[in-house]
């Protein structure tokens, strides 16, 4: 009998931790529903310059990065809905987790973040993007040209917020030199190219793909280690071109 009562015991504490320490991963159309009752906090956890180019209307600003970001975090009230999102919920899940782990219990998250947001249509509030992002910005005009070519061309759509993009940047710009000319490198700025991020339907960076004549013949959503990248190039460039 006592083993019983221990046994409830534990499967009741389980549950109740669970509880506790639990978030709800949700998509942008039942985000949008949830954030537009007029209950709760919209919390955007990107960057200043992300932020300011667009975002959900009515939501607040707190920078992933900043040094002080999970006290700020902690300072929210625990009696409100609370709603994360960033730019592919990366950052936002990270929050969330946070969150629910010191008792927060109403604590949703935008799965996919402003990305799929995009892809469903749903309203934005836009900005000036500064001179420097706008420098990155690829049209769908221009990627529908560079991805043509006869030649291999291998597309790097990345964030400059992205800690998985910036440690395959020195990885693709060395694979761009080693199999020049065969092979041509194409970067996509994910925050500005906006119109054709949605075109791409792309959720998630870093996201990797090999052209030739516009046909994809290859694809990836994450990192790449240099013996698998350098595996596919070598096989796509044995193939016979059609």
């Amino acid at each position: 009998m006592n083993k019983l009562l221990i046994i409830i015991f534990i499967a009741v504490w389980s549950t109740a931790t669970a509880q506790q320490t639990s978030f709800k991963q949700v998509n942008a159309q039942e985000f949008y529903r949830l954030a537009t009752t007029g209950k709760g906090m919209i919390l955007d956890v990107r960057t200043k310059s992300e932020f300011d180019n667009e975002h959900i209307a009515n939501s607040q600003y707190l920078n992933f990065y900043a040094l002080d970001f999970k006290k700020k975090l902690l300072m929210l009230p625990k009696d409100e809905e609370i709603y994360l999102y960033c730019t592919t919920g990366y950052r936002s899940e990270k929050a969330a987790k946070y969150l629910a782990k010191n008792g927060y219990t109403k604590v949703y998250n935008l799965e996919h973040g402003i990305l799929e947001w995009n892809l469903e249509n749903l309203p934005v509030i836009e900005g000036e993007p500064s001179a420097k992002l706008m420098a990155d910005k690829v049209s769908p005009e221009l990627f529908e040209q560079s991805i043509s070519s006869d030649t291999l061309v291998l597309v790097d759509f990345y964030a400059t917020w992205c800690g998985p993009c910036r440690k395959m940047m020195p990885l693709i710009d060395s694979i761009r030199t080693q199999y020049h000319p065969a092979l041509k490198v194409f970067k996509v700025n994910v925050d500005v190219s906006k119109k054709l991020i949605k075109q791409e339907k792309i959720i998630g960076v870093p996201f990797f793909r090999i052209y030739r004549k516009g046909k994809v013949l290859f694809e990836k959503d994450g990192m790449l280690s240099r013996k698998e990248l350098e595996a596919i190039i070598e096989e796509l460039l044995k193939e016979k071109m059609p």
